[in-house]
């Protein structure tokens, strides 16, 4: 009989590029300031410390990778990459931020650097970026170049984002097995995750398997595509008659929280759903207990199929995205828009050659560079990105330590060309992922890429624990829906109503706008 217990992403192994082209700046030192020279004539390596989310990699120094890399741009990296969930990265850099202990280079996701930028502890940038980062300017688009300005300063290097990165994904083998076809609505929806948990779809004579999973560690991912049914995402806002509504107090919110948990009450949900990590969930979805999972794309083909070597774990298994929407009551279907900037680059206010640091950075944004810090060294890793990896470039991929700095500078435009010019069965079926998340309708949040506000500093960490909190005693039974008006007031008092009336004014002082809030 199975228990019931009761969310706590994972970095983007990247399709990499074109043809490599010839980097910009100095060829013997495009990274290094000038440093003295040491024996024979020849430029120090500028010492440079890098923390970013670990992305399921890990950092070998020694590798081929990092050692030409260092050669290409006399440096001598030293790198932290963190595991665990982007919560835990925030709190790690949080304490790091406090303490004025920052590494030269690192990196925050989404807008979050505007929560350190007054403290003091980040380079304001623009002229090194001027006088040094002719790549990083002219690549990265300047729309989000403009998002990421910080009281008219230049503190942040997007790292740009493609929007649509979430995708559901399903067990076709076991929909084959069930004779089950992928579901269009919420009702057939539920009738393939109950299939999926009591029918017995991998055949083992068990009941040992769940129609929903984590695939992310994060509820508000791992049940997107059922918020976009009702059109209500967590922690977002659209513009209504003049109004800013944001979706977590308004009634189709709570709908979609009322078919959450029937889901949990009819126990087709994985009951280590709210607690698991983005790892552990993962090994699940390749150990094949689970039957649907949301998370980034290339969870899916990568990360699961590929580096958790699904398919020896589970002969036949077959993991696809979901080919369109599930539709709600009213018809809606969609997924959430990640906006234009997936994170950003600091430069420490300590860094001992920020001229280093940006110059380095510049070289990541080079054709040449972003290849190499993505698909490894030529000849010896790949020899074509059409092609994709070679043997070595596999092993080194499964190891985990192919591309940790791919994960620094990001190219859309190279992106997207190598996505979609892959000719390897490896980039065939992530090119199946990735444009099933491009091409899924995208909500976008009202509200997104303004600064934050001081209420938001102040109140915004409690609000959304309490968003949090509440929304998993609601859908786990702990506390009932009918407490819905009550928390709506306690959502008000604890914050709600002062955040967004801050926002509010903030979005209609920059967007010459008359709007109000929607409360």
């Amino acid at each position: 009989m199975k228990k019931r217990s009761w969310i706590s992403a994972v970095g983007v192994v990247a399709l990499s590029v074109s043809v490599i082209s010839a980097c910009s700046g100095g060829k013997e030192n495009p990274s290094g300031s000038d440093q003295k020279n040491g024996q024979g004539g020849k430029l120090e390596p500028a010492k440079l410390s890098i923390m970013i989310p670990d992305g399921a990699r890990v950092w070998k120094p020694e590798s081929p990778v990092i050692v030409e890399l260092q050669k290409r741009t006399n440096t001598i990296i030293d790198a932290q990459l963190v595991p665990g969930n982007s919560q835990d990265y925030t709190n790690k850099y949080s304490v790091l931020a406090a303490a004025g202990d920052l590494p030269d280079i690192s990196k925050t996701n989404g807008f979050e650097f505007q929560n350190y930028a007054d403290s003091g502890v980040y380079l304001e940038i623009s002229d090194l970026v001027e006088k040094n980062a002719p790549n990083l300017k002219s690549k990265i688009s300047k729309e989000a170049w403009d998002l990421l300005k910080y009281k008219d300063k230049t503190f942040a290097i997007p790292y740009e984002n493609t929007p649509g990165k979430i995708v559901p994904v399903i067990r076709t083998d076991w929909l084959e097995a069930l004779g089950l076809k992928q579901p269009k609505t919420l009702e057939e929806f539920k009738d393939v995750v109950t299939k999926f948990t009591f029918n017995d779809p991998d055949k083992n004579g068990k009941q040992d398997t769940y129609g929903i999973g984590a695939g992310s560690g994060a509820w508000q991912t791992d049940l997107m595509m059922i918020f976009g049914a009702f059109g209500a995402f967590p922690f977002q806002h659209e513009i209504k008659d003049n109004k800013v509504v944001p979706h977590i107090i308004t009634p189709e919110y709570k709908q979609a929280i009322e078919y959450i948990k029937g889901l949990w009450d009819a126990k087709v949900i994985d009951p280590d759903f709210f607690i698991i990590k983005s790892d552990a969930a993962q090994q699940k979805i390749a150990q094949g207990k689970i039957g649907t999972f949301e998370a980034w794309w290339s969870i899916g083909p990568q990360v699961v199929t590929r580096n958790l070597k699904m398919k020896e774990v589970v002969p036949g298994a077959k993991l696809d995205p979901f080919t369109q929407l599930v539709k709600g009551p009213s018809g809606k279907a969609s997924m959430l828009s990640l906006g234009e900037i997936g994170g950003s680059i600091q430069i420490s206010s300590n860094a001992k050659d920020p001229a280093a640091a940006i110059k380095f950075l510049d070289y990541l944004a080079t054709d040449e560079g972003w290849e190499l810090s993505r698909f490894g060294v030529k000849g010896l890793h790949y020899n074509t990105v059409e092609e994709g990896l070679l043997p070595e470039g596999k092993k080194a991929s499964d190891e985990k330590w192919l591309d940790p700095l791919g994960q620094v500078i990001f190219r859309t435009d190279l992106f997207k060309k190598a996505a979609a010019s892959g000719q390897s069965p490896e980039q065939v079926e992530d090119y199946q992922f990735m444009k099933a998340g491009l091409e899924y309708p995208l909500f976008n949040d009202a509200l997104y890429g303004l600064p934050q506000t001081e209420e938001q500093k102040t109140l915004g960490s409690d609000l959304t624990k309490y968003e949090r909190d509440m929304f998993i005693k609601f859908v786990t039974g702990l506390e009932p829906l009918s407490n819905w008006d009550n928390y709506v007031s306690e959502w008000k008092k604890k914050g709600g109503q002062k955040i967004l009336e801050s926002r509010v004014a903030k979005y209609n002082e920059l967007k010459g706008t008359k709007l109000s809030p929607g409360l």
